[in-house]
C-alpha cells in the first residue's frame, strides 16, 4: 500500500483512492474502510465537505455522511425554489461531478419538485440561449464551459480523429458558429449546448426548468417527470434510499448522440450504440452494384444490438450475394431477409473481415496522443460496439459450420437470424 500512504500523506486523495481501488480489488477490507474514513475527515477539516460526503459514502459511512452534508453549502438556485423542493434533497458534487442525492429514504411516489412554471423559462432554442447569456438565476447554477465537445480546442477535437465523430462535430461547430454570428452573443457555443442538453418538451413547446436540469442521465432511472397544469414535477419511481442519487432518464440515446449534445457517454449502453465505417467490398462484387450510388467502399453505421443501420448492411450485404437484378438506391430503409444459409454465412464472414480491419485501424492510429476522458470514452464505446458485433459474428460462423452447437442464446442477431434459419433448436 506504499503509493496510497504516499498520496494520503501529500493529501493527494483522489489519487490516493485510484490507487485502493487498484491495491484492494473488488472487496473494501478494514484497512481501506479506515483509509477512506481519514481521507473524509482531513477533507472535512480542510471544509472540503462535498469531498468529505463522498468519502464517507465510500467507506459506507452514512452517518458521518449525513453529518458532513449538512454543511455543505445550498447553492443559489436550491435557496430560491426552497419553497417547490422536497426537503431531504440536495444537489452536491460527489465522485467529481455534480447530481441531486437523497438525504433521507425517500417513498415511491414522493414528489421532489413542483416548479411553477412561471419560474421556467420557455422559447425557442436560439430564444432560450440569448436569455441564458444575460446575468439570470438559471445561468448561476451551470456548469463549466468545456463540458461540450463543441466547445473544444482543434486539438482537443483531433483527439477523436480516428472516429467519425470528428467530422460530425465539427459539422456541430460550423452550424453553431453560423447562429453565433447571426444572435451576436458571446460564448455562443456553450449557452446553446446548455439549452439543447437540458431543455424540457411539453408537446411543441420547451422549457427551461430550474433545479430539475441538475438531474443526470440514467438508463435506470428512479424519478420521473412531467408538466401538470402550471406546474413542472418530479416523482420517484421507485423508493430511493438514504444517499443515493437521483436520477432522470433523457430517452435512449446513443454514444453519438449522448456524446455531441449532452458532454457524456452512458454506460452499459452497447446495444443502442453506434460506429459508422467505411466497408470494402471484393472486385468481384462490382458487377452487382449501380455506379449511380455504390462503389465497391460503401459507408454504412453498425448498432450494438439488431436495429436500424445494423439490420441495413446485413439486408446490403445479402444483395450483394444473392440473385436479385435491382441494386439498392441508399442503404437507409433497406431491408432484405436472409435469403440462405449459404447466402448469410458469407454475409457473417464479409462483415466479420471488415470489422477486423477496423479494429487493427484503429489500435494502430490510437496507441499515443488522446488523453480527453470524454474522447477516450467515446472511442472506448465505438471499441465495444465493434467487439461485441466481431464475437457475435465469430459465434454465428461457428454455428452455421457446425462447428459450434448451441442449446441456449440471447444474442439477439442469433436468436432472430441463425435461430430462424433453423440452425439449432
Amino acid at each position: 500500500m506504499t503509493a496510497s500512504k504516499t498520496h494520503i500523506e501529500n493529501e493527494n486523495y483522489l489519487e490516493a483512492i485510484e490507487c485502493i481501488k487498484e491495491e484492494s480489488g473488488p472487496t473494501l477490507d478494514k484497512w481501506t474502510e479506515d483509509t477512506l474514513n481519514r481521507m473524509a475527515l482531513s477533507q472535512a477539516k480542510l471544509h472540503f465537505y462535498s469531498s468529505a460526503y463522498s468519502y464517507y459514502i465510500l467507506a459506507n459511512n452514512k452517518r458521518k455522511a449525513l453529518e458532513v452534508s449538512k454543511k455543505i453549502p445550498m447553492e443559489m438556485v436550491e435557496q430560491r425554489l426552497s419553497d417547490y423542493l422536497h426537503r431531504y434533497v440536495k444537489i452536491m458534487r460527489v465522485h467529481g461531478r455534480r447530481g441531486v442525492f437523497a438525504l433521507k429514504d425517500l417513498p415511491i411516489n414522493t414528489v421532489v419538485c413542483k416548479i411553477p412554471l412561471y419560474l421556467c423559462t420557455s422559447g425557442s432554442k436560439k430564444e432560450l440561449t440569448e436569455y441564458l447569456s444575460e446575468n439570470n438565476t438559471l445561468s448561476e447554477s451551470m456548469p463549466r464551459a468545456d463540458t461540450f465537445p463543441v466547445t473544444w480546442s482543434p486539438s482537443t477535437c483531433d483527439q477523436i480523429g480516428i472516429s467519425p465523430m470528428r467530422i460530425i462535430l465539427e459539422q456541430q461547430i460550423q452550424e453553431f458558429k453560423k447562429e453565433e454570428r447571426e444572435s451576436h452573443v458571446d460564448n455562443y457555443l456553450y449557452l446553446r449546448s446548455l439549452v439543447s442538453s437540458r431543455c424540457f418538451a411539453d408537446g411543441d413547446t420547451e422549457y427551461m426548468v430550474p433545479f430539475a436540469d441538475m438531474l443526470n442521465h440514467s438508463n435506470d432511472p428512479n424519478v420521473e417527470w412531467e408538466f401538470k397544469e402550471d406546474h413542472f414535477i418530479m416523482r420517484t419511481l421507485c423508493p430511493v434510499k438514504v444517499t443515493d442519487e437521483l436520477f432522470d432518464f433523457y430517452g435512449p440515446k446513443s454514444n453519438y448522440e449522448a456524446f455531441l449534445h449532452y458532454g457524456f457517454i452512458p454506460l452499459n449502453n452497447t446495444k443502442l450504440d453506434v460506429v459508422r465505417l467505411i466497408g470494402d467490398l471484393p472486385a468481384s462484387a462490382k458487377n452487382r452494384l449501380d455506379p449511380r450510388y455504390f462503389q465497391t467502399s460503401f459507408e454504412f453505421e453498425l448498432r450494438g444490438s439488431y436495429m436500424g443501420g445494423t439490420v441495413e448492411v446485413f439486408s446490403f450485404l445479402r444483395y450483394i450475394r444473392s440473385k436479385e437484378k435491382k441494386c439498392p438506391e441508399t442503404l437507409q430503409g433497406f431491408l432484405k431477409k436472409p435469403v440462405n444459409k449459404e447466402n448469410e454465412l458469407w454475409v457473417c464472414k464479409m462483415l466479420f473481415n471488415i470489422l477486423q480491419k477496423e479494429v487493427h485501424r484503429r489500435v494502430e492510429n490510437t496507441a499515443i496522443g488522446v488523453e480527453e476522458t470524454l474522447a477516450i470514452s467515446l472511442l472506448q464505446s465505438e471499441m465495444a460496439v465493434l467487439i461485441h458485433w466481431g464475437e457475435t459474428l465469430k459465434e454465428a460462423i461457428q454455428i452455421m459450420d457446425g462447428k459450434k452447437k448451441v442449446k441456449k442464446n440471447t444474442n439477439d442477431y442469433i436468436v432472430k437470424v441463425v435461430k430462424a434459419m433453423g440452425y439449432y433448436k
